[in-house]
């Protein structure tokens, strides 16, 4: 809904004003606010004025504004109109005045309206001076205090006489303001509800949250309840509190009261039964703060007035002071009926106040001033004459009157009985002292001489029916309840004496199912070997302080205090051990409080010890093997030439089961089939089994060896790698790693051979295993699972085999490529491996990391006494290029290689736009010059390399701009000599991918000319078809006599060196071949032939040429022809 007051303010002047009219000859209107004056920010409140018949528009002004705030028609019948705010702020806040009109005159201003929001500021708190129970025609003071620095105050009162008071705030030291609020004096006719608000008085009608409220507890005269606690006056820290309050009236409510305290919960009456109400005010967990004196009251829903108060009730809390009294009795903790008791309370500690008391008692515990004697502080509690009432489990404790509901550690227990004059009898209980809630238990007193009259009696003094005076020696209970739980004694007198017979010993009746049950459990296992240890251990959610072992079918028991863990658990360990066949059974085990000793928990479900070692250990075996896969049906099979009437398997961190002997194995050994069922990841695990006979069920055979049982399969397979190759040298090391998406922790590597690798046998690993230094014995077929740790059966499937060769074990054959190895994208080219000894098999492999290209695989072939493999790859790709070697084995040693070849490194050329290559001063040098070539790209390489005629000159790095602003690299050659003639190009590559080379520049010839002024090189350009260079050097005169002798040269060499290979034309193989070996250790020579002339003398010499490996190979063949002149 649009809001209409923000309509009207749009308005403005533009409406006539109230000046053109007569103001207050008409009533004034009646002005409210719905749903009040005082809105929570964010609310929506309406503003109403209320006119007489006949108006014809309503405004309504706020102080402060000099425009009308806002302006409407009446509605309907036409005596008044609203004005709406959808959500109110401080904007809002004000005074307001509404007035009317007709058609000649207005109305008076109402009176004023006081809209107040609030919520401006976080809420003041609200606390009643001194204690919020205040009597009948008393004063209180209300305190009303901020940390925001408000500067006012104000209370209201709620209910059926509402009221507020409105005080300037005072500024407390620790910065807080407040305001003392005197309220009184009070009645308890109605109910006396306040809250309070803060403001600051510039913005008066701007106020903070409201506080929480606060109700004043006067007491009445009607009955009073009484208030008890089921735990008893003295608590220990840590316990959980309930204070009841209960009353024979029906009273609807109850509130509870703390001396000092500000706090005053109310309950709803509860009806336990008719005539009675009663409500519980649980206090959680007991602290030094729960210590105090509490009262309770009684109220009525009809009714604002209470009840008197309930009689105090003293909350103690021990454990507050770290000292622990000691309590001792004189004459004695056995007296006889009759006789003076005193019982002495002491301590080093400076105390000032001892309190004695008793367990089961309902009376507060006594409390007497400390005396200062013999360097200690104590107090004397004296009975006499005592009864039999004084019997008991007395306790002390010292404490500060400072501070009297704080108490001390309590002192040991004291167990005070009083006998008779005869001698005692015994009392027994059947079926068991440990009597589980709602049974039945049979006490019986036997003596001798019988006596006539029998009686039993409860040592904290309860009396129950069934224990009065009987003729026979029998007493039963029940169905019992936590009220007989405690320790009887009994008596028996003859009939004509009144005399009775001392007490027997006392009889703990424990009564069970109290508290949901505890668990237990066996570690490091139930299976524990003759002379072993085993650590039982009882833990529950519950804050037990005290735990209790029992052993079925025995009287034997053991109890531990309980231990807290963190979240509210507690637990016990029970050692045991060394272990017997005598230890051997069933154990369960109870929680209890030591307050209520006798109220323990339901029992927790059994254990079963068995003792194992007895007898000789039988044999256990998969039926098909020890790895199965998922699906598979799985049988165990556990044998023995003992006559066991019973197997059991058990798996690690499972549950045992148990099977008959059934039949005889092949061996004649008598044995169970446990049939497992289709192989899950659960069934994945190592198991044992035992033997054992019928009539000692928990006495066991020594354990099987351990059968592990993986199952595969469960989940995707890992991928198995090796690093830095799968092709290792004998002697070094390899890395094998497992890796999967499954983000497994553990792995797990196996050789599918079988065969025994030293560190090998059933290794686990995180996701690499390091191998080596390694021998022929670590060649073969590797594959791994994965797994997590937290379920160590469950296996992944196998990963893809990876075979691990090792070299090493025969010579290297040689490697080479043809037709060379610099190769253009996209052609063919044949890797050749070759030895001189005969291999059945080899393998090209491409070095280096992030390589994709799996190892090459080829039969070998005789040749020249030898054998061979040629390895066609193509179309070459950028993925092929990089550094490859070979290997060869033989076929009865499949993962034995041999060295490998020498290294041969693959360049692809092609891969990016061609440099340009150009010589300082020009392609013509003179002997002697120095020569500087430039190799210049506009791509922006980090390598160029220099080649002539096959031959790489080495690489350069980038180093400057040309004057075109190329990027190029310089390559001095030094003083020029005939050598330095010849066919060069260039290359450009990247150090990020060192293989990947660009295009070749175009060739540049280089002449170096002689002193001779008449010498003269001649260039022939290649063919660009062939891609070879084929360069003439002639030399030519400028006489025609030279010219003819040229000639005459040229016939005499054609007429000597018919054949191709003694021609100085040849097509020689490139020196970037010879790359297939880093140190060329056996390379053959190559034949060169010059032709010189000197003199009129021919001469041919056959020249080895030096061996230079380039950094970067060529794929150029050059065929040139040199004719010089010396």
């Amino acid at each position: 809904m649009i809001s209409i007051l923000s309509a009207l303010l749009c308005l403005g002047q533009s409406l006539v004003s109230a000046s053109d009219f007569l103001l207050g000859t008409l009533p004034k209107p009646t002005i409210w606010a719905e749903p009040g004056s005082v809105i929570p920010w964010g609310r929506p409140v309406t503003i109403w004025c209320q006119g007489t018949w006949g108006a014809q528009e309503f405004r309504l002004d706020k102080e402060g504004s000099s425009a009308p705030w806002g302006r409407q028609s009446p509605l309907e019948p036409g005596e008044k109109a609203n004005f709406s705010i959808p959500h109110m702020t401080q904007h809002y806040a004000g005074r307001y005045h509404c007035y009317y009109n007709s058609s000649t005159a207005w109305s008076e201003l109402s009176d004023p309206l006081e809209l107040v929001v609030t919520g401006a500021y976080s809420k003041p708190t609200l606390s009643a001076l001194p204690s919020p129970v205040v009597t009948s025609g008393g004063n209180v003071t209300l305190q009303c205090g901020s940390w925001e620095g408000l500067d006012t105050f104000i209370l209201t009162k709620e209910g059926e006489h509402k009221s507020s008071q409105t005080l300037d705030a005072q500024r407390r030291p620790d910065g807080q303001t407040q305001a003392l609020f005197p309220v009184g004096p009070v009645t308890p006719t109605h109910r006396w509800t306040f809250r309070c608000y803060g403001f600051n008085r510039d913005t008066p009608q701007v106020w903070s949250e409201p506080s929480e409220p606060l109700e004043l507890l006067v007491p009445g005269v009607s009955g009073k309840p009484s208030l008890l606690t089921p735990q008893g006056p003295v608590l220990a820290s840590g316990q959980n509190l309930t204070l009841q309050c209960r009353s024979d009236v029906g009273y609807d409510r109850f509130a509870l009261s703390k001396e000092m305290g500000q706090d005053l919960p109310q309950r709803p009456g509860q009806q336990p039964q008719a005539g009675l109400s009663q409500a519980n005010f649980p206090l959680g967990q007991v602290s030094g703060l729960h210590g105090g004196r509490y009262r309770c009251y009684g109220g009525h829903n009809l009714s604002s007035e209470w009840s008197a108060p309930s009689d105090p009730l003293d909350i103690l809390v021990a454990g507050r002071f770290p000292d622990t009294p000691s309590l001792l009795v004189q004459p004695g903790p056995m007296v006889a009926s009759g006789e003076n008791v005193t019982l002495l309370c002491q301590t080093w500690s400076p105390m000032d106040t001892f309190l004695l008391s008793k367990e089961g008692a309902a009376d507060p515990p006594l409390r007497f001033r400390a005396k200062y004697q013999d360097g200690q502080f104590q107090a004397e509690f004296s009975m006499s004459p005592v009864t039999s009432a004084h019997s008991g489990t007395y306790r002390c404790y010292s404490s500060l009157s400072s501070d009297p509901h704080l108490l001390s550690q309590p002192s040991d227990p004291l167990e005070l009985l009083v006998s008779g004059g005869h001698d005692k009898p015994s009392l027994l209980a059947w079926p068991s002292p440990v009597v589980p809630l709602g049974k039945h238990v049979t006490l019986q007193c036997h003596s001798h001489p019988p006596f006539e009259v029998f009686k039993v009696f409860k040592r904290n003094g309860t009396r129950f029916r069934e224990l009065q005076r009987h003729h026979v020696n029998t007493f039963t209970l029940g169905p019992v309840t936590t009220a007989h739980t405690g320790s009887y004694t009994c008596s028996g007198s003859y009939g004509h004496t009144s005399v009775w017979s001392a007490h027997s010993d006392p009889l703990q009746i424990v009564v069970t199912g109290v508290f949901t049950k505890p668990s237990i459990s066996a570690h490091p296992g139930p299976l524990v070997p003759m002379g072993g240890n085993v650590t039982l251990r009882c833990h529950s959610l519950l804050l037990f302080d005290k735990f209790i072992l029992h052993k079925n079918s025995s009287t034997w028991h053991s109890q531990d205090d309980g231990e807290k863990l963190p979240g509210g658990r507690t637990q016990a360990h029970f050692l045991m051990g060394p272990m017997t066949s005598g230890h051997a059974g069933t154990y369960r085990c109870y929680g209890s409080l030591h307050h209520s000793p006798y109220e323990w928990s339901a029992p927790s479900d059994s254990v079963d010890i068995m003792i194992t070692g007895i007898y000789k250990k039988p044999s256990l075996s998969a039926e098909l093997g020890p790895v199965v896969r998922s699906g598979e049906n799985v049988t165990l099979l556990c044998s023995s030439k003992s006559a066991f009437d019973l197997y059991h398997l058990s798996r690690e961190g499972a549950a045992q089961e148990h099977w008959l002997a059934g039949g005889q194995s092949h061996s004649r050994a008598l044995q169970a089939d446990f049939p497992l069922g289709p192989a899950t990841p659960a069934h994945g695990g190592v198991y044992r089994c035992y033997g054992s006979f019928n009539h000692s069920p928990y006495r066991w055979s020594d354990p099987s060896d351990p059968l592990y049982l993986p199952v595969t399969g469960g989940q995707d397979k890992p991928s198995l790698s090796a690093w830095p190759s799968p092709v290792v040298p004998q002697g070094q090391h390899v890395t094998l790693r497992c890796h999967s998406h499954l983000e497994f922790d553990r792995f797990r590597l196996y050789k599918d051979d079988r065969s025994r690798v030293p560190e090998l046998p059933d290794i686990i690993f995180q996701n690499s295993f390091l191998m080596g230094p390694v021998t022929s014995a670590h060649a073969g077929t590797y594959r791994c699972h994965g797994y997590h740790s937290h379920f160590p059966s469950a296996w992944s499937a196998p990963s893809e085999p990876l075979e691990i060769l090792v070299t090493g074990f025969h010579r290297k054959p040689s490697l080479s490529a043809l037709p060379g190895p610099l190769v253009p994208s996209g052609e063919n080219i044949t890797l050749q491996c070759g030895s001189e000894t005969v291999f059945d098999s080899f393998i090209l492999v491409l070095l280096g990391e992030g390589v994709t290209m799996d190892p090459l695989h080829l039969a070998g072939q005789l040749h020249d006494g030898g054998s061979q493999a040629n390895f066609s790859m193509g179309p070459m790709t950028p993925a092929r290029a990089g550094t490859y070697r070979c290997f060869c084995s033989l076929s009865d040693s499949h993962y034995a290689w041999s060295a490998p070849s020498d290294p041969l490194d693959m360049v692809i050329t092609g891969l990016y736009k061609k440099p340009s290559l150009s010589a300082q001063g020009g392609p013509m040098v003179r002997s002697g010059q120095n020569v500087t070539l430039f190799c210049s790209s506009e791509s922006a390489f980090d390598v160029f390399h220099l080649l002539k005629e096959g031959q790489n000159l080495g690489r350069w790095l980038a180093g400057g701009q040309s004057h075109s602003g190329a990027l190029q690299a310089e390559f001095p050659l030094g003083a020029g000599t005939p050598a330095h003639g010849g066919v060069y190009r260039c290359y450009g590559s990247f150090n990020h991918s060192p293989y990947r080379w660009s295009d070749s520049s175009d060739p540049l010839y280089i002449s170096v000319t002689g002193n001779s002024s008449s010498s003269q090189l001649l260039h022939t350009k290649p063919s660009s078809n062939t891609g070879t260079s084929k360069h003439l050097h002639a030399l030519v005169g400028p006489s025609v006599a030279v010219v003819f002798l040229a000639i005459l040269i040229f016939s005499l060499i054609c007429h000597r060196c018919p054949d191709k290979k003694n021609a100085s034309i040849m097509n020689s193989e490139p020196e970037v071949d010879r790359m297939v070996n880093r140190e060329d250790p056996e390379a053959e020579p190559k034949e060169v032939t010059y032709t010189e002339l000197d003199g009129w003398i021919f001469m041919q010499k056959n020249i080895t040429p030096t061996s230079q490996r380039p950094d970067e190979p060529s794929a150029d063949t050059s065929v040139y022809m040199d004719l010089a002149v010396c």
